[in-house]
């Protein structure tokens, strides 16, 4: 189920991310690198929020610490998604559906790090809790 509510909240981030991207570019034309880091800084500010609050429910650990975690996470993933892509467009002439796949193997590749490195539980699972105390 998170990975449902993970999804649901880059679908939206995303709308978010190419809205913002196409407002600014027609704003500040010919300045398409601008406006995509601003549409990302916008989309990764409203996900990290819904990610944290609804997606893993992230309430053990500092929102500070998460934050820092997760934006450099977000620092990562973009120049990782525009090399895929540039990758990508030495093999294929569609730039829309190799820029889609890029995007989707980077959001597959941020929903573990993000479950496992920033937004995860220090909550024992019972199971977990039962073999601790050796039953």
């Amino acid at each position: 189920m998170t990975f449902v509510r993970y999804g649901v909240i880059q679908v939206l981030a995303y709308a978010l991310d190419m809205g913002a991207f196409l407002l600014l570019l027609s704003v500040f034309n010919d300045q398409a690198v601008l406006a995509n880091i601003a549409g990302k800084g916008v989309a990764g500010i409203f996900a990290f929020f819904l990610h944290r609050h609804f997606t893993f429910q992230s309430t053990g650990s500092s929102r500070k610490a998460q934050a820092v975690r997760y934006f450099t996470l977000l620092a990562v993933n973009i120049p990782v998604a525009s090399a895929l892509l540039s990758v990508g467009l030495s093999f294929f002439d569609n730039p829309t559906a190799v820029k889609f796949t890029s995007d989707v193997a980077c959001v597959l590749m941020t929903y573990w790090i993000s479950k496992l490195f920033i937004f995860h539980s220090n909550k024992c699972h019972p199971v977990s809790s039962d073999r601790a105390k050796g039953q």
